[in-house]
């Protein structure tokens, strides 16, 4: 008990763990892991390096900064999530097919019957062809 009490003083005014700490720790484990096959030294030195780093953000007293670190990595994790969502989304989509606007790179959801067909882009009104080799 006294031990974990000492543990909750120290951590106190803290910043802690966060997503990034996350993210180097998984980067850290993976690169060790590939060095287990690779016995680089340098590649031990930036596993150690990474954890080092990923440390010092747990235990900064430094709020606003490591928030700010934080921020950026959760806007890239939520950009990759929201790839991966609409990817995901697109290729259950039986009845459709989306394509980009060769004009003005729009993704335009078209119907998906087999054939050459023209449509018009509803943002820059220019029409191209499309071509859907096969129904689902």
């Amino acid at each position: 008990m006294n031990f974990r009490y000492g543990i909750m003083r120290f951590m106190s005014g803290r910043y802690g763990a966060d997503a990034l700490f996350y993210v180097l720790f998984v980067i850290s484990a993976i690169l060790a892991f590939i060095n287990i096959f690779l016995r680089s030294v340098i590649l031990q030195i930036i596993v150690y390096i990474v954890i080092f780093v990923a440390l010092l953000r747990v235990f900064s007293r430094n709020f606003t900064a490591r928030q700010k670190e934080n921020s950026v990595v959760l806007s890239v994790i939520n950009k990759i999530r929201s790839v991966i969502g609409l990817r995901r989304q697109r290729r259950a989509d039986y009845t459709h097919i989306y394509k980009k606007c060769p004009y003005c790179k729009a993704v335009l959801r078209l119907p998906r019957k087999k054939g050459r067909h023209t449509t018009v882009c509803p943002r820059c009104n220019k029409s191209f062809s499309v071509r859907v080799l096969r129904e689902r």
